[in-house]
């Protein structure tokens, strides 16, 4: 016959099963901040090597927007001791890529439909690197979706927080799609 301890151990260790259970399901899926109502695209992706070769950065025309959004990341990469990353056009022409085909259509992933990645889209663009990543971030309606807000959900996401503050990128590339008032954001850092 158990004791009333030993019911109340077996609930704790249920409780405790269920919630670890509860995170790992959430961290499989899309992330919505509790505060701006943005979301943020399941697990940022970061990939290591797809050799060891470099490119030439071609310099990047953010919009103003964009630049606010580099400028935020670099502010965060700055206060944690890391060195800015550079706006670079080939990773903002990826970046530009990714959102405008998740607006074209309609989907938000890490992945196209047809299973494609950021990494198919760096070697499509000829662009090598050693380490890459990607954060996404998506609000309807658009208004909502200020470069502020997109930083405090990553930062908030601690897999994109970690993407953010990883100390081999050194290389930005940003951009911000909008329609019918949804708005799409995607950086893409290289080393």
């Amino acid at each position: 016959m158990k004791t009333k301890f030993q019911k109340a151990k077996g609930l704790l260790i249920l409780f405790s099963v269920a919630a670890v259970l509860s995170l790992l399901l959430i961290s499989s899926t899309a992330f919505l901040s509790p505060v701006s109502g943005i979301d943020v695209q399941g697990k940022s992706t970061t990939n290591i090597s797809n050799g060891s070769s470099s490119f030439i950065a071609k310099e990047a025309a953010l919009t103003d927007y964009e630049n606010q959004v580099a400028a935020l990341i670099n502010n965060v990469r700055v206060e944690n001791g890391l060195a800015p990353v550079a706006a670079d056009g080939s990773l903002t022409d990826v970046a530009i890529a990714r959102s405008q085909d998740m607006i074209n259509r309609n989907y938000f992933s890490h992945y196209t439909p047809e299973g494609t990645n950021v990494f198919n889209f760096l070697r499509g663009a000829g662009i090598s690197y050693r380490y890459a990543g990607e954060n996404l971030a998506q609000c309807q309606p658009a208004s909502i979706g200020s470069p502020e807000a997109f930083l405090n959900a990553w930062m908030n996401s601690p897999s994109h927080r970690a993407n953010i503050l990883r100390a081999e990128y050194g290389k930005i590339g940003v951009s911000m799609v909008e329609t019918d008032g949804r708005r799409v954001v995607t950086t893409v850092f290289t080393n």
